[in-house]
């Protein structure tokens, strides 16, 4: 293996984002990782140790362009061609009523779930059209797929993320795919934070918002944060040469009525 290809991974100090990122290292990747917290640089740091490939972190706030640009100027500058981007990055938010709606949670949720993919993807084609195999990976969610009483700001946005993956597919291909991964449940505090939250709104029991959750899953249980890596590292691969444009529902069997 040489240090010929360069992945770039948002939201890579989440539990996702670094399963991704150590995924693609132990694969021969060199990458730029990039978060909002200064964790994304301990990491970057510990993985060019154990796999001696060029790793570096980047602290940004994705939902400012010129921090986006910065990352992207980052991995051109490397010298490395870049031939992945990984869209990992999502905030949540508490359970809201629609009455209750305030605009700037709104605006900050598309902010950072769509609107920051947007520029990523804009501003990384140009490189990403001198790599070889190129590809882009969206995360969406199985919240995308159907709507979720008191999430509708998360859930729009994975909704739109779809939609954004055929339209960039169609556009780039065949010289970039671009694909997308649709997590369900996945045993991340996050996860658990939104049984919290959405039992306290229904005033049932977190136990009770569990069971039920988890009933709805013919896995009967969440993903662990490998599961979805491997999902997302498939899609970038040359075995998934011929998915263009496609959503893999990464949920354990879920089904939407």
């Amino acid at each position: 293996m040489n240090d010929q290809k360069l992945a770039l991974i948002t939201g890579a100090a989440g539990e996702v984002g670094k399963a991704t990122a150590r995924l693609f290292a132990s694969q021969g990747w060199s990458l730029v990782l990039c978060d909002r917290v200064s964790e994304v640089e301990r990491l970057a740091g510990a993985l060019q140790e154990e796999h001696g490939r060029r790793c570096l972190g980047v602290v940004a706030d994705l939902a400012v362009d010129e921090d986006v640009d910065r990352v992207v100027d980052v991995a051109a500058q490397t010298g490395i061609p870049l031939c992945f981007l990984g869209l990992v990055a999502a905030i949540n938010h508490p359970a809201v009523r629609i009455e209750d709606m305030d605009m700037s949670l709104w605006d900050r949720v598309q902010a950072i779930n769509l609107r920051a993919n947007v520029k990523f993807i804009s501003a990384s084609v140009p490189h990403l059209r001198r790599g070889k195999n190129s590809s882009i990976v969206l995360v969406s969610s199985f919240w995308g797929r159907e709507g979720h009483a008191f999430f509708s700001p998360y859930c729009a946005s994975k909704a739109a993320l779809i939609s954004l993956t055929q339209s960039v597919a169609a556009e780039l291909a065949p010289a970039i795919r671009v694909n997308c991964v649709a997590p369900g449940n996945i045993d991340t505090p996050m996860h658990y934070e939104a049984l919290a939250v959405e039992a306290k709104q229904r005033s049932v029991s977190i136990d009770e918002m569990r069971r039920t959750e988890w009933a709805k899953i013919p896995m009967q249980r969440p993903a662990n944060v490998g599961e979805i890596a491997a999902a997302i590292y498939f899609l970038s691969s040359e075995a998934a040469s011929y998915f263009v444009g496609s959503t893999l529902d990464a949920n354990g069997g879920c089904r939407f009525t």
